[in-house]
């Protein structure tokens, strides 16, 4: 954030600064001739300094034809010299004739550098000029840097899409969104193995042609923050740019005549030879190409004849650049469109907004009404956010589910702040009580593209340029939020000249960062109710704080006058009273009685017609409402269930808030039987431990317990005998049903069957509003009722887990939980259902009361889905005549187990044997520990062995189908598992000598954890953050130790692949390492595994690389 508002004012000043040198009359002798504005050539010009532009060639036919070619020099160089050699500018020379059709320019600049903004000055320069000599053409640009003239063009295009996505100073940010390749010649991005990027950009300008001052060394050196956030952001926006990044392999011999500084240490005075850091000059990236020449620095951008090497290798890389997609191309990125569509949607994604009840009557027209809101003036204005702010239940939901439906307020719009643009609209209605990804920032990013580019597919390639010209599905995760948000970017920096956005997102008070929660100790996270009125009165943590925090910034920081428009809604909370105090505001209970007014009125008339002094009754009820709707609905619903005789007495006994221990939701349980409170109780408590809202189906069987208290039988065995039918299935819920609203007195809903009259299990149970699910959440809530039984966590996982069993049977009598095509595999609800029971057990996991049931379930899980696996098989039909099936792939498939058929969305299913190699993905220590010693001795040996393999070498390839339905889904095969399964296989009989695969299989394994150019690595950070990531490196290195301490061999060698060069990307080197120093190779650089690295070289026999101190 503070970067972008140090780029936006350094971009007022460049932008002042722009305007008036298109005024000064002295532009002629350095740029285009007034006589030449219209078509003649720009002139070849220098400037006594070597500043600025020079345009060597230029033989673009038209303003929009043709290429603009600009190259920028590095440390200490010269527009003609640094390209010169054997007397050859091969820029002005050679270039201009390969390219005809391209306009060449050399840009100069001195060694003066911003001081605290490296670069930043000298890239605005590099903006001003490129914008004044390209006025009137949007032909393409390719940028050429040499050594930190490289970082110079990073920094110029990172200021030119900021300008471009915030809305500011366009007519420097055009250059960006028509640069279509960036070339470095030895350009450092990003830090080595050993050296900071800093020391990297340090050593690259050591081989400048004129040594530098050791406080500029100094100075490069101590950038280090500011060089890594300029190549983070430059990653942002350079998606749809090609790169090229080519690095020297000959060292550059230099004479130092001041003392020079390399990796901080000063050498003195004399003759060396050094390159730039060969890791530093390359960095990973869908459109990056990497290659390399055998010349030295200087010498990468020198060259004497077109039959060079090096400048038939340039030469080619600047071809492919300017060569655009042919028709083909473009008709085959349908199907891609579609992908990206497909990976962007996921199921609950207009959830919230069908849940929420459409407006009563005309209770909402109001907002429309410029006498009574400052809605439609906001519309017209510049203004950048609306807030609507509102108590706990006041209607903000309603409010703004009719506002963004209106026909009015677009109208508004196009003929007011969007008129001759192009209006974009979208909303996200974030929903606390569903699952993760809708009350979190990528189901915010998702669901906003999703509706952009659902409506315009066009842009999809805009927004995701990299994703066509790589494999599907891609791999790395598609739905990360670093690459959402760089979608989303896009979006802006490419079209902020016509784009005009307006953005509805409901409820932002129900965010929250899922993906740092685990960085937050308990006690953190666990809600306060030290407020008596308020809306903190709800409850507050520090990371319900910080998640209003980030949200609040997120929109402030997208927030811009010219371009896009937010109308937020949420409580109002200090956080949000600090964050939005600039931006115009409507407060809902101040326009909300007469509408509660109309809306009991209404109600009334339907539900209890004739009832005596109705007009009284309404104005009362309106005004104890204090602007809450959601308390006049369940006040009114009280009221008309109840005697009229008692009407009076009852509408005077009601609590005036709904929260807390004497408020209303307390006095709708205190009504109920003392047996029907401890069923509400139960029912909440299951809701809120469920891993995401639960099926209707699953949760009616969790109710039920997983025990037949009377005979002592788990209520699944009780199942066998009488199979589920679909009339037994609509029973059961229509019952559970009745129960939600008997017993939780309506505040548990189910969803609406998305068709009427069917049997849809899949249908979700949901609190009615975020109030109750923080209401029911409170411990001393349940205390205040004495008839309550204590709940107890295992009890409700285990009835949970007995819950997801039998819905999985139920679904044998509905539709097989198989799909055949494109390839055969679990459903994805299905699989859903696994992955939830699992997660359950894994809480029972060593604190279960009865070991045999808890592994009974377990079984019945396993023995459920592989009748139901082989009984779809054996049903399946080919849809055309396929011999083949029958005689070879059925066959084949029954022989496999279930387990082995994860859903994908990405990569092949994980391969497993059987129903254990996935529980210890699921790390089921005990029950692993249950089923070995069911075996006998040889048996438990063999099985050992084989888990083994799933313990030490996750694979960590490819994406569950199944996150597209629950965004809190986790993949079991990403993780290393319990470390405590070491020392349960070892004892069992396994070990690592038996087979030198597996220690090299394990080896490997810890790359996906220690290697930044990891999908795996990549994707744990995105999800979870660095908590999990750190989980998984001491479990690896965990296993190697353990490993080793049992006989594995430190010195077996194992063949590895370095990254190679080339314009393919492709060409690797294989070498041969042993496995010390590949443990050592892995674990190097980390400094928090310094003394692991030291305990393994010792138990690998060999001295440690550095001596150990113990303190």
């Amino acid at each position: 954030m503070q970067r972008i508002k140090e780029t936006l004012a350094r971009l007022t000043r460049a932008s002042r600064d722009t305007r008036d040198a298109l005024q000064d009359p002295r532009l002629d002798r350095i740029g285009r001739t007034t006589s030449s504005a219209g078509s003649s050539r720009e002139r070849i010009l220098y400037s006594a300094d070597g500043r600025g532009p020079c345009i060597l060639h230029d033989g673009v036919r038209s303003r929009e034809e043709g290429v603009d070619i600009v190259f920028v020099h590095g440390l200490f160089g010269s527009r003609l010299s640094s390209y010169t050699k054997g007397g050859v500018c091969w820029i002005r020379d050679l270039l201009g004739q390969d390219l005809p059709n391209s306009r060449i320019i050399s840009w100069g600049w001195s060694s003066t550098l911003s001081t605290g903004d490296t670069f930043a000055g000298q890239a605005e320069s590099l903006l001003n000029d490129i914008s004044r000599v390209r006025t009137g053409t949007r032909r393409p640009i390719i940028f050429v840097g040499h050594g930190l003239g490289g970082l110079l063009i990073k920094e110029a295009l990172d200021t030119a899409a900021l300008s471009r996505i915030y809305g500011a100073h366009a007519e420097l940010g055009n250059v960006y969104p028509c640069t279509i390749g960036c070339i470095f010649l030895g350009t450092p991005h990003v830090r080595s193995t050993k050296r900071s990027l800093g020391d990297c950009v340090a050593a690259t300008a050591v081989l400048s042609p004129s040594m530098p001052a050791p406080s500029l060394l100094r100075a490069l050196k101590d950038s280090e923050k500011l060089l890594e956030t300029q190549h983070s952001t430059f990653l942002l926006i350079s998606r749809d740019i090609q790169v090229v990044c080519i690095r020297e392999k000959l060292p550059t011999t230099i004479t130092a005549s001041i003392e020079t500084i390399q990796d901080g240490v000063e050498l003195g005075k004399g003759t060396m030879q050094t390159m730039v850091p060969k890791e530093s000059v390359t960095y990973e990236n869908f459109k990056v190409t990497k290659d390399e020449l055998p010349t030295n620095h200087l010498d990468l951008c020198r060259y004497k004849s077109r039959d060079d090497a090096g400048y038939l290798r340039l030469l080619s890389h600047i071809q492919k650049i300017t060569s655009g997609p042919s028709q083909a191309e473009m008709e085959a990125q349908e199907p891609r469109n579609q992908d990206i569509l497909n990976a962007l949607h996921f199921d609950t994604m207009m959830e919230r907004e069908l849940l929420i009840d459409p407006a009563y009557g005309h209770t909402c027209e109001w907002i429309l009404s410029s006498n009574t809101s400052p809605f439609k003036s906001f519309l017209s204005s510049r203004d950048p956010v609306l807030w609507i702010s509102g108590k706990a239940g006041s209607g903000k939901s309603t409010l703004m589910k009719y506002a963004w439906k209106s026909e009015d307020m677009r109208k508004e719009l196009l003929q007011g702040w969007a008129s001759g643009g192009e209006l974009m609209m979208a909303r996200f209605f974030m929903f606390e009580g569903g699952n993760r990804i809708q009350k979190t920032y990528e189901g915010f990013l998702r669901s906003t593209l999703y509706q952009i580019l659902s409506t315009r597919r066009d842009l999809i390639k805009i927004a995701f340029p990299s994703f066509f010209d790589c494999p599907w599905p891609p791999p790395i995760q598609f739905t990360s939020t670093t690459n959402l948000n760089q979608g989303f970017y896009s979006l802006f920096a490419h079209m902020s000249e016509n784009l005009r956005m307006v953005i509805f997102i409901d409820g932002i008070d129900e965010y929250r960062i899922m993906e740092r929660k685990d960085h937050y100790e308990p006690g953190e996270i666990e809600v306060q109710y030290d407020r008596e009125e308020g809306d903190e009165s709800w409850g507050r943590s520090k990371w319900r704080t910080d998640s209003h925090t980030e949200i609040a910034n997120l929109v402030n920081s997208m927030a811009s006058k010219d371009v896009i428009k937010f109308v937020i809604s949420s409580r109002e909370l200090p956080v949000f009273e600090e964050a939005f105090a600039a931006f115009p505001r409507i407060r809902l209970q101040e326009h909300t009685e007469k509408s509660i007014a109309e809306y009991i009125a209404g109600r009334l008339d339907n539900e209890a017609p004739g009832l005596p002094d109705s007009v009284g009754l309404c104005t009362e009820l309106a005004q104890k409402s204090q602007g809450d709707i959601l308390w006049a609905r369940l006040a009114l619903d009280m009221v008309i269930d109840g005697s009229l005789r008692t009407l009076r007495q009852t509408l005077n006994s009601l609590p005036p808030k709904l929260g807390g221990t004497e408020g209303l939701y307390m006095r709708m349980i205190k009504n109920l039987k003392p047996e029907d409170q401890n069923d509400a109780c139960r029912i909440f408590h299951l809701v809120l431990r469920a891993q995401q809202p639960p099926s209707i189906i699953t949760l009616a069987f969790a109710d039920q317990g997983y025990l037949d208290p009377y005979r002592n039988e788990l209520k699944i065995v009780q199942d066998s005998a009488k199979p589920f039918t679909k009339n037994s299935l609509q029973h059961l819920t229509e019952q559970m049903q009745r129960r939600l609203q008997v017993c939780c007195v309506g505040l548990l809903e189910a969803e609406a069957k998305a068709v009427p009259d069917t049997l849809e299990t899949a249908r979700r149970v949901v609190f009615n509003h975020q109030t109750t699910k923080e209401w029911v959440g409170r411990r001393d809530i349940w205390d205040h009722l004495p008839s309550i039984h204590a709940v107890d966590d295992v009890d409700l996982d285990c009835s949970l887990l007995s819950g997801c069993v039998r819905h999985l049977r139920a679904l044998e009598s509905i539709q097989p939980p198989i799909l055949m095509w494109p390839n055969v595999r679990i459903r994805q609800d299905a699989w859903l259902i696994v992955a939830n029971a699992l997660r359950y057990a894994e809480r029972i996991d060593g604190r279960a009361k009865n070991i045999d049931m808890y592994t009974r379930m377990l079984d019945e899980l396993d023995a459920t889905n592989q009748r139901s696996w082989v009984a779809g098989l054996n049903n399946h039909k080919p849809l055309v005549e396929d011999p083949d099936w029958y005689d070879r792939k059925l066959p084949r498939l029954l022989q496999k187990h279930w387990a082995g058929f994860e859903p994908m969305a990405a990569g092949k299913s994980p391969k497993r044997k059987d129903f254990l190699a996935l529980v210890v993905q699921a790390n089921l220590v005990q029950y692993v520990q249950c089923k070995l010693d069911q075996l006998d001795v040889d048996a438990r040996k063999k099985k050992a062995q084989e888990l083994l393999t799933y313990v030490v070498s996750p694979k960590g390839e490819g994406f569950s189908a199944c996150v597209s339905l629950s965004g809190d889904y986790l993949d079991f095969h990403h993780d290393m598992p319990d470390s405590r399964f070491l020392d349960v296989l070892y004892a069992a009989g396994a070990d690592p000598k038996h087979d030198d695969q597996l220690w090299i299989k394990a080896l490997r394994a810890g790359r996906n954890y220690f290697s930044r150019g990891s999908a795996t690595m990549t994707h744990l950070m995105e999800t979870f953050a660095s908590k999990r990531l750190m989980l998984n490196r001491e479990r690896w290195v965990a296993a190697v130790k353990s490993m080793l301490h049992h006989g594995a061999n430190p010195h077996v060698e194992l063949q590895i692949d370095t990254p190679g060069s080339g314009e393919d990307n492709q060409s690797s080197k294989s070498m041969t390492v042993t496995a010390i120093d590949y443990i050592r190779d892995t674990l190097e650089g980390e400094p928090e595994y310094a003394i692991d690295l030291l305990q393994l070289e010792t138990m690998m026999g060999r001295r440690p690389s550095v001596p150990f101190q113990q303190h």
